[in-house]
């Protein structure tokens, strides 16, 4: 477990490089991660820039959303990480992206076909119905999803991922908006499109617990 400090260090530098790929926008999005007391959480703040945070805007929070240190409001989302940590016990970081071609890709209820190991190993990911953003409605599917996988898409809104570190989780969410990049390009250029051998997806499945 990460000290507080570390924490939010981390948070920090996650979100940078994330908007830096643009998989946040400007205000879209959100990154926390779990205290140093294994219960509450470091979350990035409401409305803010996401380009230029800094330490001293992020955002202790309880689970129920009670501020505990900081001055900025927490992000709207609060209950959807904190419903992430309550169903993935050993999970310490957790990131809402505004990823646009993962965005897209749950729009158009797509899913990913073996296409390469990323696809297999994300085949578990979920896409959640829309709900409004910040309601407790969404941070329940979350939930749901999220037992049966670290990645879920978000209609009509985003994705959410979680992992035993916030780097792993970041991981999963730029593998998850890749994998659907190259599903678009595959669909742009049309033809037939070779997929793994399925005794193939069967042998990999099992690893993707590596990622």
């Amino acid at each position: 477990m990460l000290t507080d400090a570390e924490a939010k260090e981390q948070i920090i530098q996650i979100t940078n490089e994330l908007f830096s790929m643009g998989l946040l926008t400007a205000t879209g999005g959100n990154i926390s991660a779990l205290a140093n007391d294994g219960e509450t959480l470091w979350i990035t703040p409401s409305q803010m820039y996401k380009g230029g945070l800094t330490e001293a805007d992020l955002v202790h929070v309880k689970p129920d959303g009670t501020v505990l240190e900081g001055t900025r409001a927490p992000s709207v989302e609060y209950q959807m990480h904190a419903a992430a940590y309550r169903v993935r016990p050993g999970a310490t970081g957790a990131v809402h992206t505004h990823a646009p071609i993962a965005t897209a890709f749950g729009i158009c209820n797509q899913s990913f076909p073996p296409i390469n190991t990323d696809a297999v190993f994300l085949r578990d990911t979920v896409t959640v119905p829309w709900y409004m953003p910040g309601s407790k409605e969404l941070a329940d599917a979350v939930a749901v999803a999220l037992e049966k996988s670290r990645g879920a898409i978000l209609q009509n809104h985003g994705l959410m991922t979680v992992g035993p570190n916030l780097r792993k989780a970041m991981v999963r969410a730029m593998m998850i908006e890749e994998t659907a990049k190259i599903v678009l390009y595959c669909k742009q250029f049309g033809g037939t499109v070779s997929v793994l051998p399925p005794e193939w997806v069967d042998r990999l499945a099992p690893l993707a617990d590596f990622i």
